[in-house]
């Protein structure tokens, strides 16, 4: 969890620290950057899944690394459990709250009033206070009831800057950043990157207002309307703007100096380095395990340091032997890999009832400080001992 948790933040610090480089160019790249980042954590997880860099394992002499003793009554829940319970609580909080918002769109169109236009996307006067394109598969745009007020300046502005948000499918990559923060909750720089690419995205749809004809006063006078009325809602979706961000968009279409519409290559070279960073981040952590991955397996001592115990699930007592009172010592043989992970356990020495198997099963889920030779991981042989008592 350590090592993913370094790729995520080496990523996210990556697309911030880029952004300077970018901060003359259009909005839509600078978009699609924090989008990539975003994509990119929520596919780093599959980098744990990949095969170990280990090879044939020999089991040999070695000493005892950790000895767990084991009672008949209940162990006290390791720390890195309650820090699972408290991650999965908060995940589970923040993805009900994004299917709470896209839920509460089915409720506003049974009340919502359709509106006539030549757009392929549906629109409707809806009870909201914010012009907002929402739905995932089937997108719609919902104007609020004033908008009925509005002049047809102010309408259409509102209009093309929704629909824009919709040809440049900014609801997948908004959704992929409520994912991003609900998965890592957390961790700050989730909420900042997510919270930037908010920003870009809107901007990138106001650089295409403007592009298409409007004046930048006019598409002001578009924005200020629309900020009059603006309340919270549990609506998920890319509503226009906010009041936080008003006088900064307001301050944005009137700068001459900025790029507008970026070029599709472009687009195709930062989306292209993205990736090409994303895939370097996945491989940094494991460098230095291939490197050392030359499958030897080592035993400690010497220039080879012996692994250390960082994390561990202590076995249960299995019924045979609560029953028939068996106790004893489990001597096992494993070789720590340059994962963290027991490999290749074997059972030295046994006491049966079922507490050989318990204590392999256990073992399996303990994770180590891998030993090292001059510097890098390796493999190494050890010998661990769980003692099992009745008290």
């Amino acid at each position: 969890m350590m090592v993913l948790l370094l790729k995520v933040t080496l990523l996210w610090t990556l697309a911030l620290a880029i952004q300077p480089v970018l901060r003359r160019s259009s909005a839509a790249m600078r978009h699609l950057v924090y989008a990539c980042a975003l994509a990119g954590a929520l596919l780093l997880p599959l980098t744990l899944f990949a095969p170990p860099e280990v090879g044939a394992f020999r089991i040999n002499g070695a000493g005892v690394l950790a000895a767990s003793r084991v009672a008949s009554q209940p162990t006290r829940r390791h720390v890195s459990e309650i820090l699972a319970v408290v991650w999965a609580v908060g995940s589970g909080l923040l993805l009900l709250r994004i299917a709470i918002g896209h839920l509460t769109l089915s409720r506003l169109l049974r009340e919502a009033t359709p509106l006539d236009t030549a757009s392929a996307t549906p629109v409707y006067f809806a009870n909201i206070s914010v012009p907002v394109v929402a739905g995932l598969a089937n997108p719609v745009v919902l104007l609020p009831r004033s908008a009925e007020d509005w002049t047809d300046s102010q309408r259409s502005a509102a209009l093309k800057h929704e629909l824009q948000h919709v040809d440049r499918k900014d609801l997948w990559t908004m959704t992929i950043g409520h994912l991003a923060c609900a998965i890592y909750w957390f961790h700050p720089l989730a909420w900042a990157v997510a919270g930037l690419s908010r920003q870009e995205q809107e901007s990138a749809c106001d650089d295409a207002v403007l592009a298409s004809g409007f004046e930048p006063a006019s598409y002001a006078d578009a924005l200020v309307a629309a900020a009059r009325h603006i309340t919270p809602t549990r609506l998920i979706g890319c509503h226009m703007l906010t009041r936080k961000t008003l006088k900064s968009r307001i301050a944005r279409l009137f700068d001459n100096g900025l790029a507008r519409i970026p070029s599709r290559a472009g687009l195709r070279g930062a989306a292209l380095a993205s990736v090409a960073g994303i895939a370097l981040v996945g491989m940094l952590a494991g460098t230095r395990q291939v490197r050392a991955g030359d499958g030897q397996v080592y035993s400690s001592g010497g220039e080879v340091t012996a692994p250390s115990l960082l994390y561990k699930v202590e076995p249960g007592y299995s019924e045979e032997a609560r029953a028939e009172k068996v106790l004893g010592a489990v001597l096992l043989g494993v070789v720590i890999g340059t994962d963290g992970l027991a490999h290749d356990i074997n059972v030295l020495n046994g006491v049966g009832a079922g507490l050989d198997e318990k204590a392999v099963e256990a073992i399996q889920k303990w994770h180590f400080q891998p030993g090292t030779k001059d510097g890098d991981p390796v493999q190494v042989r050890a010998k661990i001992e769980v003692d099992f008592r009745l008290f």
